[in-house]
């Protein structure tokens, strides 16, 4: 098993609002996201560790479970594009499909940190790839 700051580097959950092939560019900056209902257990594991984006059970209306929002900035601070998570089925072949809210998906991070509004450190989970479970 791959671990990143003591945390799998691949994570189960249910999904929602995924923005994985296409970013969600409703608000600046633009960002791939998906966010990830999961276990309590998982939950923790990010919470105490600092992640952002990390959002108690019963915190967001479409899931009475603790999310974790998994993003990647669509666009480099010089204003190139970021290649876009790999989006893959079961099998780990490569799909082009819509994932719905609800679908059951794992999810591959990485470990970002980097300087925020005061030059506070901000430590992100990454999104770097999804595996299409059950649609």
């Amino acid at each position: 098993m791959n671990v990143q700051n003591g945390i799998s580097s691949v994570v189960e959950g249910i999904a929602y609002y995924p923005y994985i092939l296409v970013p969600n560019d409703r608000f600046q900056p633009a960002f791939y996201e998906v966010s990830l209902a999961v276990s309590d257990e998982t939950f923790d594991q990010f919470k105490s560790r600092g992640y952002v984006s990390c959002h108690a059970a019963g915190e967001r209306n479409f899931t009475p479970d603790p999310v974790i929002v998994f993003k990647k900035f669509a666009f480099n601070k010089n204003g190139s594009a970021n290649v876009h998570p790999r989006l893959v089925d079961a099998d780990g072949n490569d799909v082009d499909v819509n994932v719905g809210n609800g679908s059951k998906i794992n999810i591959q991070w990485k470990h970002v940190e980097y300087k925020g509004k005061g030059n506070d450190i901000v430590k992100r989970a990454e999104l770097v790839a999804a595996q299409v479970v059950e649609l």
